[in-house]
């Protein structure tokens, strides 16, 4: 496919100011460690979102994006949601978020193309805004550091978009590092980096291709039981952080809780405890502990959470089976998405050609790659 700036070019008849590449991202573990406080292991993949920007002389808003082949448009004064506007919504989301800081700007013209899947969990609608930013920031050299960049992006789907963000996937976009993953404390946020060298062995993403089900009230109940718990819980505790608490004290504390709340408490629990796990594992280059925690993972999220599906529960259960296989969990915030698993090379063949009893069972096509953790946003030159 032509670059974003020849796109932009062909469609606008000039060459853009600025453009950006922004790379999706997942969360290896930790999905919703959010929840207490805890830990999260999340990296870039190599599937990105890229924007391209000129000036205009005007006030209007012009939006082109090249894999879908649509425009949107509108104004600075009308920079509202819009349903029907779809993708643009992202972009507008920002723009807005932007100028409501005073950071001021004329008419523009944008162009967007991205290769992140939309229902794999690799955060495509926030690279859009992460992107959009990022491009704006660079081409008006506004004063904003990264705090302020990533607090617009936030605030441009929580408030803007009426969706969920998570600022950990915002600051992996913007700091990931080639070959490394990042080990989130997701109380202060700061954050190291875990290299990934598990030679010979690979970690395999399987994109399951279940359609998107209306299922984000699930997910809202689940994290508002398990707040609500957690709240009770720490009220039963002598101070500090509860994540630093054991998972006996913890059950202890959640003994009075309904038996659905207190499964998801403590799913979030022992999963932020099974992040810190894995992360020596990872710096270990040790496999087989890997595995173990992935499998554990996978089985809270199902067991516990209960915010996995038929389809994800197959994937995990067949890669497992699969000799040569250490572990497998799903990535996501659930109900579908994809699974990653740690296999040897010959593991992933053996694996792949499993899959198409898979299309046959559920009907979707599942898609696989293998994933090598990538770099930050950056400009294209």
């Amino acid at each position: 496919m032509a670059r974003i700036q020849e796109l932009h070019t062909e469609e606008y008849g000039e060459v853009p100011e600025v453009a950006v590449s922004v790379p999706g991202v997942i969360t290896l573990m930790g999905e919703y460690s959010d929840l207490c406080d805890g830990y999260a292991l999340t990296g870039a993949v190599d599937r990105t979102t890229e924007i391209a920007i000129s000036r205009r002389t005007d006030n209007s808003l012009r939006f082109y994006s090249a894999e879908l082949n649509e425009r949107k448009r509108t104004t600075i004064p009308n920079l509202k949601y819009r349903r029907e506007d779809r993708w643009a919504n992202y972009i507008k989301g920002v723009l807005y978020e932007t100028y409501r800081r005073n950071f001021l700007f004329k008419g523009l013209n944008i162009t967007v193309k991205s290769n992140i899947p939309q229902k794999v969990g690799l955060r495509a609608s926030t690279a859009i805004c992460a992107s959009a930013a990022l491009a704006l920031k660079e081409m008006f050299s506004f004063d904003i550091d990264d705090n302020q960049l990533i607090q617009a992006v936030y605030f441009a789907e929580t408030s803007f978009l009426q969706s969920k963000s998570r600022l950990v996937d915002i600051m992996t976009m913007l700091h990931a590092r080639e070959g490394h993953v990042m080990l989130f404390d997701l109380h202060s946020f700061d954050y190291s980096y875990i290299p990934i060298s598990m030679t010979p062995d690979c970690f395999m993403i399987t994109e399951s291709n279940v359609p998107p089900f209306p299922v984000r009230e699930e997910i809202v109940y689940r994290e508002e039981q398990c707040q609500e718990g957690l709240s009770i819980i720490r009220s039963k505790l002598s101070g500090g952080l509860i994540r630093e608490y054991s998972i006996g004290e913890i059950a202890v504390a959640a003994a009075m809780l309904p038996e659905e709340q207190k499964r998801f408490c403590l799913y979030a629990l022992e999963e932020s405890h099974r992040v810190k796990e894995a992360a020596r594992a990872l710096e270990q280059k040790d496999s087989m502990a890997y595995g173990r925690c992935m499998n554990r993972s996978q089985a809270g999220l199902r067991d516990q959470f209960e915010v996995s599906c038929p389809e994800i529960d197959w994937l995990t259960k067949r890669a497992l089976e699969t000799p040569g296989c250490f572990g497998s969990n799903m990535i996501g915030p659930g109900f579908g998405g994809s699974t990653i698993s740690l296999m040897s090379k010959q593991a992933c063949v053996d694996y792949q050609q499993r899959l198409e009893e898979y299309e046959h069972i559920f009907g979707f096509h599942p898609e696989l790659f293998t994933y090598v953790p990538k770099g930050k946003a950056h400009l294209l030159q």
